[in-house]
């Protein structure tokens, strides 16, 4: 660094007016700091060209055994459920692992990227879902930093990328729906940033005119409340709508784009009197264990986040011994259960 003293973690704190602690939560994501010191907190690092202990760490060993994960939100159970089973391959390995969450927030996606841009060649940085980010992303793989793209579409050059299947199975669940007899269908969703999330809706809209359902515009129900406590907004939007119009002028069936959000809606739906799937039916997605405990046990969408967690470590292992990027694209299938 010329003969400059290394920059600490202390000294980012100080001219953040924040403890040490708030600044390691910030830095490796295991705890939520508010947007007003995060924003301190970024400021002083950047004004001070501060390099984290942990990367510095890694530019010193000869060999990168380092791996940097950044999620959406660390209290997800479908992303927690994929990373605890890659850890325990990377683990085997020796892999040391840090994991930050992004909060669906894109600027602080590309912080905490920005971050990464000091890595060692052969760091592997995952990012899961993300968006706008593509000038940072190619910045590390100048670095020779391998990225892999989860859970979403690969167009950006030399990453790896593992996703499920997100339009083939929604055709299949507007299809088993209508057999059922459910003259309407609704979705009810996040707003469509992520690349995920966005296919699904891309794919609700085209298998619904596939099938015969006429303007299926109006049957989106988005709001950017429901990317984060999915439970309770889901509730609270489902609750909303309700209240505001009568059964007859809303779907007959309605698809949640995560089990989390389907969950709320029933809960919405019982309080207002009405039964699943008699008045009602409901689809989730993602499988987690919750869903097979709810009343009526909820119809969903498997994702196998084990066997995508096998795959990321597949991923890692193949470019290790290849210095080649890999592509897979994994399955989903409807599990039906009693809520249509």
């Amino acid at each position: 660094m010329n003969g400059k003293r290394k920059v600490t973690i202390r000294q980012v704190a100080k001219q953040a007016d924040v403890s040490v602690g708030t600044v390691s939560n910030y830095l490796n994501g295991t705890a939520t700091v508010s947007k007003d010191r995060a924003k301190r907190i970024q400021t002083a690092i950047e004004s001070l060209d501060y390099i984290p202990d942990m990367l510095a760490s890694s530019l010193r060993r000869k060999n990168s055994k380092t791996i940097h994960i950044l999620t959406p939100n660390l209290n997800n159970g479908f992303y927690t459920n994929i990373i605890s089973s890659f850890m325990g391959y990377a683990y085997k390995a020796d892999y040391t692992i840090h994991i930050s969450g992004y909060e669906y927030s894109p600027e602080m996606e590309k912080k905490h990227l920005r971050l990464l841009e000091n890595s060692k060649p052969g760091t592997v940085v995952i990012v899961f879902n993300g968006y706008n980010d593509e000038a940072e992303i190619l910045r590390l793989i100048n670095r020779d930093v391998h990225v892999i793209l989860a859970d979403r579409q690969n167009l950006i050059r030399n990453t790896s990328s593992i996703r499920f299947d997100n339009c083939d199975v929604i055709y299949e669940i507007i299809r088993y729906l209508k057999e059922k007899g459910y003259p309407s269908i609704g979705l009810l969703t996040e707003l469509t940033r992520l690349e995920n999330v966005r296919r699904r809706r891309d794919s609700f809209m085209e298998a619904m005119e596939f099938h015969g359902y006429k303007n299926p515009e109006t049957c989106v129900y988005e709001r950017e409340s429901l990317s984060l406590d999915k439970l309770k907004n889901g509730y609270l939007y489902m609750k909303e709508i309700l209240e505001e119009r009568r059964k007859e002028e809303l779907p007959q069936a309605w698809i949640a784009t995560s089990d989390y959000l389907a969950i709320g809606l029933m809960r919405a739906i019982n309080e207002k009197g009405y039964r699943i799937p008699d008045d009602f039916g409901v689809v989730g997605y993602d499988n987690l264990e919750l869903s097979a405990y709810v009343y009526p046990k909820l119809t969903t969408v498997s994702q196998d986040q084990k066997l995508f967690g096998e795959k990321l470590w597949e991923a890692v292992e193949h470019y290790n011994r290849t210095n080649e990027t890999i592509d897979i694209l994994l399955p989903q299938k409807i599990v039906i259960r009693e809520s249509c």
